[in-house]
């Protein structure tokens, strides 16, 4: 695997982009990866390179470029002391990022895909862990016609009571969609994703919602929630989308 990061202008500065790829010259079909809340940490970084090991470029913007370069936390140390300043920072750079401005990183991150020689044109996928799940189905939305397949990982705040939550554009996305959510998870649980499982599950194609036995919140990316048998189901019923549609 090749693993390099990048500068890509936004209207709000430069943003990193971290990309994995297979070796040699490609072009390798993409799939834009958006990470989980504590960042583009060691284990987001792990699981970009799973995916690329299947024979895909797999391209993760930096969420929180605008208040610094790669910032990335240890979620058990901030959940050990929320009073900390530490903590208390992070809650105030986690809030700042609004579903516009991921917009318009995705933006300028495809535009510079456009021109990478390894990034083969054509239908992409997207991957997204926590957070990042709301941020695959608003980008499957603003771009129906690149976005075939879409995984989202241990979702968060994807369903809301919001007339514009993001479960609601489900139905009519072109693009195939996988949710995998831990039948354990205390933080954004089966039961508060119950609209968005059966928006996915109602879609009549190849889609699928399911619940993981076992699994918490963070199951997929390797660290404090990591569940190896959750995130291997995961794993193989996302890539088997992907191969599919993107491929």
């Amino acid at each position: 695997m090749i693993e390099t990061t990048r500068p890509v202008t936004t209207p709000d500065g430069e943003m990193t982009v971290v990309v994995t790829r297979p070796d040699g010259d490609g072009p390798f079909p993409v799939v834009v990866l958006f990470c989980h809340g504590p960042g583009l940490d060691a284990g987001t970084r792990t699981v970009m390179g799973r995916i690329a090991a299947e024979g895909y470029l797999v391209a993760a913007p930096d969420r929180y470029y605008r208040h610094g370069e790669i910032i990335a936390v240890d979620t058990a140390k901030l959940r050990a002391d929320p009073e900390s300043e530490e903590a208390k920072r992070f809650g105030e750079i986690f809030l700042s990022v609004t579903d516009e401005m991921v917009l318009a990183d995705l933006d300028a991150l495809l535009a510079d895909l456009d021109a990478d020689p390894a990034a083969r044109p054509g239908r992409y996928g997207c991957a997204g862990y926590c957070i990042g799940a709301r941020a695959v189905l608003r980008g499957m939305a603003a771009h129906p016609d690149l976005f075939a397949a879409g995984a989202c990982f241990h979702p968060s705040f994807c369903t809301t009571p919001t007339d514009d939550s993001p479960h609601l554009a489900v139905p009519g996305l072109p693009g195939v969609v996988y949710v995998g959510i831990g039948a354990e998870d205390r933080m954004q649980s089966a039961e508060a994703n119950q609209p968005l499982i059966d928006a996915v599950n109602g879609r009549g194609d190849a889609s699928l919602a399911e619940v993981l036995d076992g699994a918490n919140h963070g199951f997929a990316v390797p660290g404090l929630g990591w569940h190896e048998a959750a995130a291997d189901q995961a794993y193989g019923r996302a890539l088997a989308l992907f191969d599919k549609a993107v491929r």
